[in-house]
């Protein structure tokens, strides 16, 4: 009798989550800045279709993967592509990508300088610890002459151990690059003037109400392959409320948004 209790109060709890359960709220993580911001736009066109979008915010790289996985949120909006093949395979899940919506260029950073030519032999640099971003960093420095990295080699594709193992050939101004520090801690490190260049990403640097145009150099948006996505797990994929989210911010209103609300600092994908 004390066993068809238990299994009776266990029915009742899963009638009771299923009920509650709200088919017209959509639960998103995403980073504060732009992300967050651009989903508020997004909300009272999501009120139309019969949605109440609920945005939580992290200042963080894997909570709101995590939170994902957890379902505890229908999709998140906070990474591009590469950090989420990394994550991915790192930690054995399965998340996908359903829409590139904008892209926010890495910027070097300086309080010691004032134009890249001014850079002197063995300057410190401080960058992301984020391995998906290593080959980004390392492009945006070979692009503005900071490294020497030969021509047929395709920069997104190497590490800092790559960069380690080829130093005298590849780097021949003998930088000293730290790629240890957290992404979120760069622009600490950028206000307390920790390196000589610091480079980091345009959404770290809005959430501290910093300027984009302090940036020394920012890298190329076109063809750039890290724009941020909307991602969810697969079986969330095909509902209505994660179509009817993608909808809206594919809409020409939203890109409109973006394009006016930064002026260009963030970039449409």
């Amino acid at each position: 009798m004390k066993k068809v209790y238990i299994l009776l109060l266990i029915l009742l709890s899963v009638v009771l989550v299923s009920c509650n359960k709200n088919e017209n709220e959509i639960v998103v993580a995403a980073s504060p800045k732009p992300h967050a911001e651009i989903l508020e736009f997004a909300k009272p066109l999501l009120k139309e279709k019969g949605y109440n979008l609920v945005i939580k915010r992290y200042n963080d790289y894997i909570l709101p993967n995590e939170a994902l996985t957890r379902k505890q949120v229908d999709a998140n909006f906070f990474q591009h592509v590469p950090y989420l093949n990394t994550y991915n395979k790192e930690n054995n899940t399965n998340i996908i990508n359903l829409l590139e919506v904008h892209i926010e260029p890495i910027g070097i950073y300086s309080k010691t300088y004032t134009k890249i030519s001014d850079i002197k032999d063995e300057s410190t640099i401080y960058m992301s610890s984020s391995k998906s971003d290593h080959g980004r960093l390392i492009t945006l420095l070979n692009n503005n002459d900071l490294l020497s990295i030969p021509k047929e080699i395709d920069t997104l594709e190497l590490t800092i151990d790559d960069l380690k193992e080829n130093n005298k050939a590849w780097n021949p101004k003998n930088l000293k690059i730290d790629a240890t520090i957290l992404p979120e801690g760069l622009v600490e490190a950028y206000k307390h003037d920790q390196a000589d260049l610091i480079l980091i990403n345009s959404n770290f640097i809005l959430d501290a109400n910093l300027k984009i145009s302090e940036a020394l150099i920012l890298e190329e948006a076109k063809d750039n392959p890290y724009a941020n996505i909307i991602a969810t797990i697969p079986e969330y994929k095909d509902t209505d409320k994660i179509k009817a989210l993608i909808e809206v911010l594919s809409s020409k209103e939203v890109k409109d948004f973006i394009l006016e609300n930064w002026n260009g600092d963030i970039v449409v994908a």
